[in-house]
């Protein structure tokens, strides 16, 4: 199992640093939230984004 952080959603997915962390707190994102950060299981990014053709972005909850 790899977990990744926000910073390698950023690096994988090659978006800026804002967009990733909005991406974590998206409602119908597998991440989970460890005190104030947040992770997402490698496997199950891949699943979510198999299945996911857009998304839409709060940038007033980073």
């Amino acid at each position: 199992m790899n977990i990744l952080t926000t910073e390698d959603l950023q690096e994988l997915l090659k978006i800026p640093e804002r967009r990733a962390k909005a991406l974590m707190r998206a409602e119908g994102f597998p991440s989970i939230r460890i005190g104030r950060d947040y992770r997402v299981e490698e496997e199950a990014l891949m699943e979510w984004l198999k299945t996911t053709k857009s998304v839409k972005l709060d940038y007033s909850k980073i």
